[in-house]
């Protein structure tokens, strides 16, 4: 947990103000909620397109033979590319 995490739950339990608290879960509320609202709209705005002649011979080489191919754990790509899961 950050420490700017850790400083506003401190913050939030010491508060006595019980209309300062509605305040600040309702404005969670609403940022959480818009930021739903543009995952859906980004999700909604991908094409999908067919797979070519190439990606169907992949798809159907790794369904009937999944043994060829190397498997990475995600953990290990994190890793190895200096990227902290905290930051996706």
């Amino acid at each position: 947990m950050s420490p700017l995490s850790k400083e506003l739950i401190t913050k939030l339990a010491n508060e006595s103000d019980v209309e300062v608290l509605k305040e600040v879960f309702n404005y969670y509320a609403f940022l959480k909620q818009k930021k739903e609202d543009e995952i859906k709209k980004q999700w909604g705005s991908v094409e999908e397109v067919e797979p070519d002649k190439d990606e169907l011979k992949i798809i159907y080489d790794f369904k009937n033979n999944p043994d060829k191919y190397e498997f990475v754990v995600m953990e290990e790509v994190l890793k190895e590319l200096k990227i902290n899961d905290s930051e996706l």
